[in-house]
């Protein structure tokens, strides 16, 4: 008698693979692709809004900066401070909090975290004093960099793995939307209200739009991917039947192969360095480190350098003066932001076909 164990395939698909599958119809018509639900398109507008609030508070900072050296008569150093301590802050936040959402779930630190960048925006609008705004500007940040990683995976695990990149490169794009929205913000608050603190009114503009995105991120779904690490299957199946509801329905029932399911190990960030990963780090860490030097270290005073360039009076003799003077770079940085707009389109246009590693060589040829 054979005592040989029979291998019994395994029931149910796996989450993926789920997201994954070409709808097809009950007639047996099948679609040519796999079409994004309503909640897929609502968690990525709901994650690329935290790009855009990065955008539009750290380089409308670059705008705003000469408006808060008037107001608090801050001297050199304090000028770096105030322009440094977000980006501080976004350090920090990716670094030290982003892989909280391991830990507490997809859906309860994305919605966290823009509560705590709404609290201290509402501070930095009041700040009656150059400590409150630093520690207020520190405290976005952190919420900022939290959030980076974080509406990451939250696209990464919610959409099909064709059309991935462009999704996420679109989320990129929306730093420069940002960035472009507060400049316009600048000119037109300076517009109807030309005075010294009319930076106040530039940040408080962004406070009820986050707001609204906290509304928002209570009404999406947790990632079952998250959930079925955890092993939480029965809630990863209920949420992977809302993540893809569609109508007519498909599928209509889902059903998760239970061998997925794994709890969470901790794992150390030295396995980033290990003889199998150290390649990949190196070469996704080094132009990240590249890129950044330029957005956030030039691109943060490109308001203040247009100024200049552009023939901005050097002797404010006034408030009048010192508002036109915003004005002028707020313009030019609008510009400037609108080819960073059109790069990101063309990557997103051209990722799929193209491929990352080529995209990005052709990338850092042209930088």
């Amino acid at each position: 008698m054979s005592t040989e164990k029979i291998h019994t395939p395994p029931s149910g698909k796996s989450i993926q693979q789920y997201i994954d599958e070409t709808p097809v119809w009950s007639d047996g018509t099948s679609l040519k692709g796999t079409p994004m639900t309503a909640m897929q398109w609502r968690i990525w507008s709901l994650a690329v809004a935290g790009k855009f609030f990065e955008g539009l508070v750290i380089f409308m900072t670059g705008i705003a900066l000469p408006l808060i050296v008037r107001d608090f008569t801050l001297q050199a150093a304090q000028k770096g401070v105030v322009t440094a301590v977000a980006l501080f802050g976004i350090l920090i936040g990716a670094t030290m909090l982003g892989g909280l959402s391991d830990i507490f779930g997809r859906k309860r630190m994305f919605i966290a975290e823009m509560v705590i960048f709404v609290v201290f925006l509402i501070g930095l609008t009041l700040s009656p004093s150059y400590l409150w705004m630093v520690i207020c500007l520190f405290g976005i940040g952190l919420a900022l960099g939290c959030d980076y990683p974080t509406a990451h995976l939250v696209i990464s695990e919610a959409v099909p793995s064709k059309g991935r990149g462009g999704l996420v490169l679109g989320a990129f794009a929306f730093q420069a939307v940002g960035a472009i929205v507060g400049a316009g913000l600048g000119i037109i608050i300076l517009d109807v209200y030309p005075e010294v603190d009319a930076w106040r009114w530039m940040y408080a503009a962004a406070v009820i739009p986050a707001i609204l995105v906290i509304v928002g991120r209570f009404f999406i779904t947790d990632s079952p991917h998250w959930l079925a690490s955890k092993g939480r299957m029965e809630e990863a199946e209920k949420e992977t039947r809302r993540l893809l509801k569609r109508v007519p329905q498909y599928p209509k029932e889902v059903v998760l192969n239970r061998e997925h399911a794994h709890h969470h190990q901790k794992v150390s960030p030295a396995v980033l360095f290990n003889n199998k990963n150290r390649r990949a780090t190196f070469l996704a860490a080094i132009p990240w480190f590249i890129q950044d030097l330029g957005t956030y270290g030039i691109g943060i005073f490109t308001p203040i350098i247009l100024a200049t360039t552009l023939g901005a009076s050097r002797d404010v003799h006034s408030v009048a003066d010192l508002a036109q003077n915003v004005m002028l770079s707020a313009k030019g940085t609008a510009l400037l932001d609108m080819l960073l707009i059109l790069g990101v389109l063309a990557a997103i246009f051209f990722v799929e076909g193209t491929g990352r590693i080529k995209l990005q060589i052709i990338g850092f040829i042209g930088w």
